[in-house]
């Protein structure tokens, strides 16, 4: 057996031994079909995370979001607008839309939650202009939470991780997967396999590999249903799986006469080694092996086939991540692929000092946070920090930035317990990962050269950072030969823009113009009447029916609404019930929109023709003056047909007595009347309210059960920050997540806790 060593080169590397100038040509093709797929668009890829898991209706959602490059995984600034749903599991319905501006890849916020919410599970979605496409809907970030109506209600299954499904054997799917993709005649070759039980869970069981009726090998599963053996096929043999304590009979991949196989040998720091073996081929068969990391070529080798061979990849180099290894024959036809994880070992250390275990009610809590890399080196690093009640937590949510830009955006499908795989404490982590690869991963990787194919097919972005809109003429001749001038206000005024139309009345409403309101309102100035058309940017979201949202294993929230407590759930006392929601009107008519108001408000004004003459007669007609009338008082007011210009006489025959109401306008008719428009602006950020208690009084009872929440905390070039908050009067277990991004794309999390007592 021949061993080959493959020289890293940028985008490429050629084998030790020469080969002839075809070689060369072939690796400099397959190159070439791929990385102009992965350069033609910059992607961005968005994680999207929410302060807690669990929230009381009347609450605020906060939340923050990254936003990397998908290919490098670093801070992206091409995107400038945040597009935030909030949508009730199970519905269609959305019930928050609103836009959140972006900077340099950090974007933050909250989301109200009314009282009339009803309680359940809900998605909150983001997307981005080069995050979502339509082609490629998978791209969009969402993270779910529960709403509740009293604390009391929350009921945790703690164990639920540790607690196997109760699985009927009848119901279980199962798949084999062999590495590479063949099971050849006369050749070993490792076949992993996964089970799924009827409710979507991992399935751990025994089964056995029948040929015919005999056992061949028994197996059981290693992790999270899943598991592999070694194992030569014969020749014109159909093989069957059977599990334990059922009597279904499963199907096993057919048996090839004559191919090849390809196997993992061994993955370190210094590199990967594969094992390539033919069988019953005649002659030397060249063949190519490439290797990429989210669609960018890294490596080619190239070697002569005989019978079998060991090819090594250094990959010292190389990102970190998900690579596709994929072998290819002198026509550039896939022969084999299998995934593998590189540099699991790499990743932002974020170190914790200065945190207690037990604190006192309204204590100051200071953490000294410190980051670096794997070998200990200080690196500045961007984090995001959140504390809240353990009762507000869900115990399955394991998804963390780690595993969320590690796999869940490179493998489609629900992924149980993503952090499992990172997470050091677990030994057979590495192992585990690997078995994910081949039994997730080889038939669903989003970087193929499929779906880089339709990554390049895409020319424009769904979305884009500005809102565009349109004037139209409503004259005879329906047409705009000149560019207008509108004026953009902020719904007091406090703030306006000038913004400028096209020779065809098209203009867009950039971001540093949406950041001025949430809702902004634009007016023409002109004798003649122009229509306005403004675009919804989320209406291209839902212009095609979107795929379901994948969960992670164990996004579902246990609750109950026993009104029982335990004495666990003594917590839950601490916390008092809330006041329903309040409304307040005036009397006769009021505006829940206070935007709304405002343009009443100016119709009233500016818009209303009504007057009273200095007779005191409403709408006199001998005397226009511009005294407005009140609202709710009697005026007379003439009823006879009277021309103006000519003394006229009250008699009881020409006029009554009215009470005056102001005109009532719908919006639309409004905005008509203002010549205006209404267009959504940035949702407006709101302060996290964290206590001083060094500087304030703590004689009023603090019941937060979010103690700090930083979605912006940044470690300087020795890698350090410090952040101090204060505890509540709630006594719990709190629970700090403290997650992020440092130089070269490094992802790191940490979590800690303590008590209040």
């Amino acid at each position: 057996m021949k061993c080959i060593t493959c020289f890293l080169i940028v985008l490429m590397a050629y084998a030790v031994e020469s080969y002839s100038q075809d070689s060369r040509t072939v690796m400099d093709q397959l190159a070439g079909r791929l990385n102009p797929y992965s350069q033609v668009k910059s992607q961005t890829s968005v994680y999207l995370r929410t302060a807690k898991d669990i929230y009381v209706s009347g609450e605020d959602c906060w939340f923050n979001a990254f936003i990397l490059n998908a290919q490098d995984l670093s801070f992206s600034p091409i995107d400038k607008t945040l597009y935030i749903e909030l949508q009730q599991k199970g519905s269609d319905s959305i019930v928050w839309q609103e836009m959140y501006p972006i900077d340099n890849g950090i974007a933050y916020g909250h989301v109200y939650l009314p009282q009339t919410l009803p309680e359940g599970d809900y998605y909150l979605k983001a997307y981005t202009a080069h995050s979502f496409f339509l082609d490629q809907p998978w791209f969009y970030a969402a993270t779910s939470f529960k709403i509740i109506k009293e604390v009391r209600s929350i009921r945790h299954n703690n164990n639920s991780q540790q607690q196997a499904a109760t699985i009927r054997k009848d119901k279980v799917q199962f798949g084999a997967f062999p590495e590479g993709g063949n099971l050849v005649a006369g050749l070993q070759n490792r076949v992993a396999f996964k089970a799924v039980g009827q409710d979507g869970r991992p399935a751990e069981l025994n089964g056995i590999l029948l040929k015919g009726n005999t056992a061949v090998l028994n197996f059981k599963t290693m992790h999270a249903g899943m598991g592999s053996f070694l194992f030569t096929p014969e020749k014109n043999t159909v093989y069957r799986i059977k599990l334990e304590n059922s009597d279904s009979l499963y199907s096993f991949p057919k048996v090839q006469d004559d191919g090849l196989v390809m196997q993992l040998v061994k993955n370190d720091t210094s590199g990967l080694v594969f094992k390539i073996a033919m069988n019953h081929l005649p002659g030397r068969k060249k063949i190519f092996l490439l290797l990429q990391v989210r669609g960018t070529v890294q490596a080619i080798a190239s070697a002569a086939l005989m019978d079998s061979l060991e090819i090594k990849i250094p990959t010292q180099n190389i990102s970190r991540g998900i690579a596709a290894v994929t072998l290819f024959d002198e026509q550039q036809r896939p022969l084999a692929t299998r995934l593998v994880y590189l540099h699991a070992e790499q990743k932002l250390n974020i170190s914790l000092s200065s945190v207690n275990k037990q604190y006192s009610q309204k204590e100051k809590v200071s953490l000294k946070i410190k980051t670096s890399d794997a070998n200990g080196n200080p690196v500045p690093a961007v984090l995001s920090l959140r504390v809240y009640d353990h009762l507000f937590g869900a115990a399955q949510n394991t998804r963390d930035i780690v595993s969320y830009y590690s796999l869940s955006t490179q493998l489609r499908g629900r992924i149980d317990d993503p952090a499992y795989y990172f997470d050091s404490s677990h030994n057979d982590r590495l192992e585990a990962l690997d078995l994910l690869l081949l039994t997730q991963g080889w038939q669903q990787y989003i970087w193929s050269e499929e779906a880089l194919k339709e990554a390049i097919a895409i020319q424009q972005p769904a979305l884009s950072d500005s809102i565009q809109g349109r004037m139209t003429a409503m004259s005879k001749s329906g047409k705009i030969t000149k560019p207008l001038s509108l004026m953009l206000l902020n719904y007091n005024k406090s703030t306006s823009r000038l913004v400028f139309t096209d020779s065809s009345g098209w203009f867009y409403l950039i971001p540093n113009q949406l950041t001025i309101g949430p809702r902004l309102f634009i007016k023409y100035f002109s004798e003649k009447e122009y229509g306005m058309q403004i675009a919804n940017p989320f209406d291209v979201l839902h212009s095609s029916p979107q795929p379901p949202v994948y969960e992670e294993a164990g996004a579902g929230y246990k609750t109950g609404t026993e009104d029982k407590i335990s004495e666990n759930d003594v917590n839950y006392l601490q916390y008092a019930k809330t006041l329903d929601e309040v409304t307040v009107v005036a009397k006769g008519r009021g505006f829940k929109d206070k935007y709304f108001g405002y343009l009443d408000s100016i119709a009233k004004y500016e818009g209303n023709t009504d007057y009273v003459g200095e007779c005191g007669w409403l709408n006199c007609p001998d005397e226009r003056t511009e005294i407005k009338p009140v609202e709710g008082k009697q005026y007379p007011m003439f009823t006879a047909a009277i021309t103006s210009h000519r003394k006229v006489v009250l008699t009881n025959d020409n006029h009554k007595m009215v009470t005056y109401h102001y005109p009532v306008y719908n919006e639309e008719q409004l905005l008509k009347l203002l010549k205006m428009g209404v267009a959504k602006g940035y949702y407006q950020n709101r302060v996290f309210y964290e206590p001083d208690y060094d500087k304030e009084t703590n004689a009023v009872t603090d019941s937060r059960n979010t103690l700090c929440w930083k979605p912006l905390l940044i470690t300087d070039k020795n890698g350090e920050a410090t952040v101090q908050f204060f505890c509540s009067d709630i006594r719990s277990r709190f629970v700090g997540i403290i997650e992020g991004v440092g130089d070269a794309g490094l992802l790191g999390v940490n979590k800690f806790s303590f008590s209040v007592q």
